[in-house]
C-alpha cells in the first residue's frame, strides 16, 4: 500500500486525521481523554475529534461538552445504538472524515507527544497502520501479589518491546490493541472494521475485536508498525486490581480466544478442545519453571485453567452446535 491521500514524499497536502474516542458510562474518564487532547503537542497535520456514545441519553453528552471546549480542533459527538465496542468503533469508522483514522479509548490518556508519533510513519509511507504502549496509571498503588509483566495485559497494558518496528501479524501477541493505534482510513475501510462478536458489550469483558481487525489489515495488505513512543496512560480502578476481576477476565480471554477462531476449531473433533487443553499443558510447564510455591505464579495458574474453561465454553458450543 501507499501512503495515504495527500501524503508521501514530493510534496502536495498534508493528510488529516481523525481522532475516534467510543464511549460506554465512563464520563469522568472520558472528560480525562478529552483534556489530555487538548494538550497534545503539534502534531503537523489538520486532526478532529469524534466521540461515539454507546449509552442512551443522556450518557455523556455533558462531560463531552465540557471537553470539547477546551479543544482547539472541531469535535462532534454521535450516539450509537447497537451496544458494543465493536458497533461503537465501527460507527467511528463511518464518521471519520481524516485520511487517517486514530483511535482512543475513554480510559486512557496520551502524553503530549503521542498522536505526532503515532502518525509519523503513516505520513511518512513506511506503514498504513501503528499501534503504540499503553501502561497503567503508575500512580495506582499494586498489591503486593500483583505481577505487573504477567497480568497487566488483562488489565489493558500493551507493550512490544522499545525498538521501533514492523509488526508480524502471523506471529501470536502481534496485534494493534485499539486504545491506541492508527490506520489509513481508506483501506480500514475495506477491510470491514471489527467484528461485532468480540470485544466488551455492557458486562461481559470479551476481547480480541483488534486482534481479528489485525488479521483483516494485514490480509488486505495493509503494513503494520509498532511506535512504543506513542504512549498513553490507561485507567486503573481499584476494582480490577482484583483476583476475583482478574478470573472473570481471564474466563472472558479464553472465550474470545476461541471464537475469533470458531471457524476454524469448528471443523476439528470436540470443537478443537484439545487445542486448549494442550495449551494450558504448556503454560502448566512454564508455571512449575517459574517455582509454583510462590504465590504470583500459582495465581498466574489459576489463571491458565480458567482462561482454559473460558475456551472450553465455546468448544462445547460449537461442537453441539454440529448435525
Amino acid at each position: 500500500m501507499g501512503s495515504p491521500a495527500g501524503a508521501g514524499a514530493g510534496g502536495g497536502t498534508r493528510p488529516t486525521a481523525t481522532i475516534i474516542v467510543p464511549t460506554y458510562r465512563r464520563p469522568e474518564g472520558l472528560s480525562r481523554a478529552l483534556g489530555a487532547l487538548a494538550r497534545l503537542e503539534s502534531a503537523g497535520v489538520s486532526w478532529d475529534v469524534v466521540v461515539i456514545d454507546n449509552d442512551a441519553a443522556p450518557g455523556a453528552e455533558e462531560a463531552f461538552r465540557d471537553g470539547a471546549g477546551r479543544l482547539d480542533v472541531p469535535a462532534r459527538y454521535v450516539r450509537e445504538p447497537s451496544l458494543g465496542a465493536a458497533h461503537a468503533r465501527n460507527r467511528g469508522i463511518a464518521e471519520a472524515s481524516g485520511d487517517i483514522t486514530v483511535m482512543l479509548d475513554d480510559d486512557v490518556s496520551p502524553h503530549p507527544g503521542w498522536l505526532r508519533a503515532l502518525l509519523s510513519p503513516i505520513i511518512d509511507g513506511r506503514a498504513d497502520a501503528t499501534g503504540g504502549r499503553v501502561e497503567l496509571d503508575p500512580a495506582v498503588l499494586r498489591p503486593r501479589w500483583f505481577d505487573e509483566r504477567w497480568l497487566g495485559p488483562y488489565l489493558g497494558s500493551w507493550d512490544l518491546g522499545p525498538e521501533e518496528r514492523p509488526l508480524e501479524p502471523e506471529r501470536p501477541g502481534e496485534f494493534l490493541i485499539t486504545s491506541n493505534c492508527a490506520f489509513d482510513t481508506a483501506l480500514l475501510r475495506a477491510c470491514g472494521g471489527f467484528d461485532p462478536k468480540l470485544g466488551p458489550r455492557a458486562s461481559t469483558p470479551l476481547v480480541n475485536d483488534d486482534a481479528g481487525l489485525t488479521r483483516a489489515f494485514a490480509g488486505a495488505g495493509g503494513r503494520m508498525r509498532w511506535v512504543p513512543g506513542a504512549l498513553v496512560t490507561h485507567d486503573l480502578p481499584a476494582g480490577r486490581v482484583t483476583r476475583r476481576y482478574l478470573l472473570k477476565r481471564a474466563y472472558a480471554q479464553g472465550r474470545s480466544d476461541w471464537i475469533l477462531d470458531s471457524e476454524r476449531y469448528g471443523a476439528r473433533k470436540f470443537g478443537g478442545a484439545r487445542i486448549a487443553l494442550h495449551w494450558l499443558g504448556v503454560e502448566a510447564g512454564r508455571r512449575a519453571k517459574e517455582g509454583l510455591g510462590r504465590r504470583e505464579v500459582l495465581f498466574h495458574a489459576g489463571l491458565d485453567v480458567v482462561r482454559t474453561a473460558g475456551s472450553f465454553r465455546e468448544a462445547a458450543r460449537i461442537w453441539r452446535k454440529r448435525p
